[in-house]
């Protein structure tokens, strides 16, 4: 049964989050005078946002399949001939979302599958900003919703979705005190990588990130991605393409296929503009501000090295996945420090509300330039 019309899902959820964000704008702007305000918010019942995040993965989560959610139609076509099936059709790669898909196509309805890979994509998001945040982890929730790939991976992406988002919360036990959160951690990214083997990359830089810590590193690290892209990105390009680790990889670089979802390919300075976003407001928190948060020096130097790694490869088609390995840590990162530290002791609130609908409406922006 179809609760919308496929063609309005997107639309309703965007409309959703304004009205989320309007509310939470003019709360904060209201309630909240100083940083310490704002920064010390006591954790309540916050029972309209949370309503959403539960009717967002049930009506998503049992979507109608139909090609207007991307991928759905080709997951559904695999669990179709998955029953009855000897499990020996589940390969070694991404065998873990495979072995899921296998199991349920025994006994459920495809759109129960899409449920469960839903509440994996969300989840792993809500505790993340939950362990990140603490007192303001709703307002986080509220931006990673709002952010401009949030909803393209609850229906298309789906396989790397759920993976970046596990690698997420793995990250926020990578930096706990506890030893049994590092076990945890490494549990986490290998469910991660093998929900979706691209999931290695990030994983590799968030380990890099929290061994190296130095943020002139990681931000000498960037520019040089921009330079060497600009000078031998095709050559790199056909370096990755031919280093045979994983077959997507060499899919992804090197054909041409998707090119029509594309206004041009090339350098994508558009694309490279929206990723420069965190870079630069890191480097002004850190350099300008004086902030040497050890939390917030680790998630953007995951962000800064695997944001590299896809700028080095930025003239392949299809490069938006690439991209997704370093932009489903976008939100978290535009919301740990203006949500977790004091750096405009009068005037945070105010700024706060003020990045929260700008995030937002870059997304909106760009939803209407495709609609």
């Amino acid at each position: 049964m179809r609760l919308f019309n496929p063609y309005l899902y997107e639309k309703i959820h965007l409309l959703c989050v304004f009205f989320l964000t309007l509310i939470y704008y003019i709360r904060i702007n209201r309630s909240y005078l100083s940083s310490y305000k704002l920064l010390a918010r006591p954790q309540r019942h916050h029972l309209l946002l949370f309503s959403y995040v539960v009717a967002f993965i049930i009506v998503v989560g049992l979507r109608p399949v139909s090609f207007v959610f991307g991928d759905t139609v080709n997951y559904a076509r695999i669990y179709e001939g998955m029953y009855g099936a000897p499990i020996t059709v589940v390969g070694s790669e991404d065998s873990l979302f495979y072995l899921i898909m296998y199991y349920c196509a025994q006994s459920l309805d495809v759109r129960w599958f899409f449920l469960i890979i839903e509440f994996l994509y969300i989840i792993p998001i809500v505790l993340s900003c939950y362990r990140f945040l603490t007192n303001n982890y709703d307002i986080g929730i509220l931006m990673c919703f709002a952010a401009l790939s949030f909803y393209s991976y609850s229906v298309n992406g789906i396989r790397n979705g759920a993976a970046c988002s596990i690698v997420m919360l793995a990250m926020s036990f990578l930096i706990g005190e506890k030893k049994e959160y590092k076990l945890l951690c490494i549990i986490l990214s290998f469910i991660a990588i093998f929900f979706h083997r691209s999931a290695a990359l990030p994983v590799l830089c968030m380990f890099v990130a929290f061994l190296i810590k130095s943020p002139k590193i990681m931000f000498y690290f960037w520019f040089l991605s921009i330079v060497l892209s600009l000078i031998a990105g095709d050559l790199i390009s056909s370096f990755f393409a031919n280093l045979g680790v994983d077959e997507r990889l060499t899919e992804y670089i090197e054909s041409d296929e998707y090119s029509d979802l594309f206004s041009y390919t090339g350098f994508r300075w558009d694309f490279l503009l929206y990723s420069s976003a965190p870079v630069l407001l890191g480097y002004f928190f850190i350099f300008k501000k004086r902030v040497f948060d050890r939390t917030y020096l680790f998630l953007l130097g995951t962000y800064i090295y695997a944001n590299s790694f896809w700028i080095m490869v930025i003239r392949s088609d299809f490069s938006n996945r690439f991209a997704y390995l370093s932009w489903f840590l976008y939100p978290i990162i535009i919301a740990y420090p203006i949500l977790k530290l004091n750096i405009w002791p009068k005037t945070q609130p105010r700024k706060t509300a003020n990045i929260m609908v700008a995030h937002l409406a870059f997304t909106m922006f760009m939803a209407l330039i495709y609609w």
